[in-house]
């Protein structure tokens, strides 16, 4: 039986050993002769630490790779069955194994332990690779949060931000409202004395009077007939700023005791003739104004 050296094996492009999971509850097909069956306890065989060598590469590395290289596989079947007949031969024969068998060992076993050196380390740099990605991966979701918290903070301050401008601008509003109405309230107060101060005065007196000096009941004087509106009259008796202990049914009759056109005559004589029309004219409109209220 001629010898096959391993440069003769056959070679199959099979994936790395950590490329290739073996199954979990499948042992090994083949069987590796031990240095007892093969050699019969002969210590001093030269190259018996080889046929150790070969025994754990072969249980440990081979395990991985028979699903998927099945002519290298057999080849080593041939191999180690070759090696276990010629060494029995050779037992017999009283001799050791002869150089160029020792020489297919050493460079199997060789090849052997290359490939186990760079399984090694393709599990090691996979394992440094995985734990950098692992790391990165952890980095970025830290990055994240930070990225999110920041956010959620900013979300917040700008909410309460605009919250605190609304509430700003709200106080000003009514700042504003409170001012004006005080405003208001104080023109209202200065023109209802200046109109009793003018009647006292108109009654009390025997000047010559215009259009202008009759004490119209509004805040602000009228310059012609046109100016007295309903709206402006009833604003300026009616309102809560004065005479708060007089009733409404008391106001109406204390201004028709004024503006009645049959009471009023008394005092047409001492308008200026150019201002009796528009005087007669004022003094209608608010007389209906008042008749319209007790209606």
């Amino acid at each position: 039986m001629a010898t096959l050296h391993p440069r003769h094996a056959p070679r199959s492009h099979h994936p790395h050993p950590s490329h290739t999971n073996p199954p979990a509850n499948r042992s090994t097909s083949w069987h590796v002769p031990s240095r007892s069956a093969t050699f019969h306890g002969d210590e001093d065989v030269p190259w018996h630490h080889m046929a150790h060598a070969y025994t754990w590469v072969v249980e440990n590395g081979y395990n991985s790779l028979e699903r998927t290289n099945r002519k290298t596989e057999q080849w080593i079947l041939q191999q180690q069955t070759f090696m276990a007949s010629e060494g029995g031969d050779l037992r017999s024969a009283g001799r050791g194994p002869s150089l160029t068998q020792r020489k297919a060992w050493e460079d199997m076993i060789y090849s052997y332990e290359i490939e186990a050196e760079q399984w090694m380390r393709h599990e090691e740099e996979a394992r440094r690779r995985a734990a950098e990605k692992e790391r990165r991966a952890r980095l970025v979701d830290e990055e994240m949060r930070r990225i999110e918290t920041r956010m959620r903070i900013k979300r917040e301050e700008e909410r309460k931000k605009v919250a605190e401008e609304k509430h700003r601008l709200q106080e000003e509003v009514k700042e504003r409202d409170w001012r004006n109405r005080l405003k208001v309230e104080k023109a209202i107060l200065d023109a209802w004395r200046v109109y009793e101060e003018r009647w006292t005065k108109l009654i009390s007196s025997s000047d010559v009077l215009t259009f202008s000096s009759i004490p119209w009941p509004m805040v602000s004087a009228p310059r012609k007939p046109e100016d007295i509106t309903p709206r402006a009259v009833v604003s300026f008796l009616f309102s809560q700023v004065h005479s708060e202990k007089q009733a409404r049914k008391e106001r109406i009759r204390r201004a028709q005791l004024r503006w009645h056109p049959d009471r009023f005559q008394r005092l047409l004589p001492r308008v200026k003739e150019e201002d009796k029309a528009q005087v007669r004219e004022g003094v209608g409109v608010v007389a209906r104004c008042l008749n319209d209220i007790r209606l």
